[in-house]
């Protein structure tokens, strides 16, 4: 009788837990929040929680997610917010869950600023970059009002406020006007939002996302006006990077974790990378000495538990294929270093958490590609 007994308490508490929610989110949604930023984002998004939803309302569910941990997640309003999600989150890291519930959904995430966006998949893969290039072209545009869109300022509207007013009150703000407004964005009433400290440019590029739109700056004889245009399907965004490390093995690693970026060197301390926003940061991080990684996390992910203890690193290898169902591609000169010893434990974990806990403390990294898992030795 008792997993029957226990049973219905999950249920229960599932139940309280959508109702409570539900009667919360008017109150919650007015809340000004702590926002993790920067740094403490970063960290945060590599900590592990866990969660369950049972029919819980997608909007409902994120904000919850979103004032537990202290991180801004926008959804996009062709998203349907009301629809139940029912997922299990058991040690589960931040980024990760966050990636599963939008490979569930059938749409994309992505970074803008120290906000998490959510939605379909063809704008999330580009609009870090258009957040980015928006920035680059107020900073070059020799207008001192578009500079201006370079300040960060903390946003928030109240509920039921219309992307116009809101798309209005920025540019009134900074001194500027909209050519196309009314042509471009639907009415819609939107729920309470509050952001972390977001350039302008960021906030924008956000708030317009739902149209799959952007904008340009145009010079007036009175002054500067803003016309919306659709996100291009290609983006070109470089960015130098300094580094004074040797700039051949540099770009070898790179090109290694992202074959389809170009980097060029001045032979000296820039390396110029042409990617996308996402992949940049990645860079950037590599650079400094983190590890950089390009993963994909798919609907239904398959959870992994597993203990090891003090076994050489081939061998376990050799079992994982199995599981994983992928081959581990190991270059000949790195198979004879495969008898070091590993030890680890992982409960419910993806496939990039246990192979995290596989490689933790060794010499070797991996990276997934399509169907196989390369393996290499760290720099």
């Amino acid at each position: 009788m008792r997993p029957s007994s226990l049973s219905l308490t999950q249920l229960l508490i599932g139940v309280l837990t959508a109702q409570v929610l539900l009667l919360g989110t008017q109150v919650h949604a007015q809340e000004t929040i702590d926002w993790r930023t920067e740094a403490d984002l970063d960290k945060q998004l590599q900590l592990t929680f866990d969660l369950t939803w049972e029919e819980v309302p997608l909007r409902d569910g994120l904000m919850r997610l979103g004032q537990t941990q202290r991180v801004a997640i926008f959804l996009d309003r062709r998203v349907d917010p009301d629809q139940t999600m029912k997922m299990a989150f058991t040690n589960e890291r931040l980024e990760l869950g966050l990636q599963r519930i939008a490979a569930q959904l059938g749409i994309g995430m992505a970074r803008v600023g120290d906000v998490i966006y959510l939605g379909p998949t063809d704008t999330a893969s580009r609009l870090p970059t258009v957040a980015e290039l928006q920035a680059q072209f107020a900073k070059s545009s020799g207008y001192p009002k578009a500079v201006k869109l370079l300040d960060r300022k903390k946003y928030r509207w109240p509920k039921l406020s219309t992307p116009e007013a809101i798309l209005t009150e920025v540019a009134t703000h900074h001194g500027l006007r909209w050519s196309n407004l009314d042509a471009v964005i639907k009415h819609d009433l939107w729920p309470a939002v509050d952001f972390p400290p977001l350039k302008t440019t960021e906030y924008l590029s956000i708030v317009l996302a739902g149209y799959h739109a952007s904008y340009r700056f145009n010079k007036t004889d009175d002054g500067v006006e803003l016309q919306l245009v659709s996100i291009p399907d290609d983006l070109s965004l470089t960015r130098v990077h300094q580094y004074a490390g040797n700039h051949d093995e540099a770009i070898e690693k790179i090109q290694h974790l992202f074959p389809e970026i170009k980097v060029q060197s001045d032979g000296k301390r820039q390396l110029a990378v042409t990617g996308p926003q996402q992949v940049q940061e990645q860079i950037a991080k590599l650079l400094r000495g983190s590890t950089a990684r390009n993963t994909v996390v798919m609907p239904g992910e398959k959870r992994y538990t597993l203990n090891v203890e003090q076994l050489p690193l081939g061998p376990v290898l050799n079992a994982l294929e199995q599981q994983l169902g992928m081959k581990f591609d190991v270059p000949d000169g790195v198979k004879e270093a495969l008898t070091q010893r590993v030890s680890f434990s992982v409960k419910t974990v993806g496939m990039t958490g246990l192979l995290d806990a596989v490689f933790k403390g060794t010499d070797f990294t991996y990276e997934i590609r399509e169907d196989k898992i390369v393996v290499s030795k760290k720099p």
